[in-house]
């Protein structure tokens, strides 16, 4: 029974260890996101409605660009992580305002979260689009 309980504890110990080191959303996201990735969703940013044909991009140097396929006009972006649990984007864009991305998730082909148009509505939960893109 003495030798049952240790190995039981030994496996635990295991287990505890390697759940410590093991990679977190943060980790994995970074690793996934740089690239292009496409969206027939609509997504409505204050003055800017993007719609089908919506591409957004991110490069290893936190910056990125979004804009549509049809008009070619791209908004450029800085991106960063605005919480410890990394699972919020902040996108700073160059006219000064700023858009939240919450639950970022991207894996090797989707990319998803909620997107919220300014801080308020991010800290109000209010007016909340899904949000979801994928990579060809």
């Amino acid at each position: 029974m003495k030798k049952m309980k240790n190995f039981l504890l030994s496996m635990f110990f295991i287990v505890s260890i390697f759940s410590i080191y093991s990679c977190d959303d943060r980790e994995d996201t970074e690793f996934n996101l740089p690239g292009t990735w496409y969206t027939e969703q609509e997504i409505d940013y204050g003055s800017y409605t993007l719609g089908r044909g919506t591409v957004m991009t991110f490069n290893a140097n936190n910056e990125g660009t979004i804009g549509t396929t049809t008009s070619g006009d791209y908004i450029v972006f800085e991106w960063r992580w605005i919480n410890y649990g990394y699972n919020t984007m902040e996108l700073m864009f160059k006219d000064g305002s700023a858009a939240y991305i919450e639950g970022a998730i991207a894996e090797d082909y989707n990319f998803s979260g909620t997107w919220y148009n300014s801080w308020i509505e991010f800290q109000n939960k209010t007016h909340g689009q899904p949000f979801y893109m994928r990579r060809e």
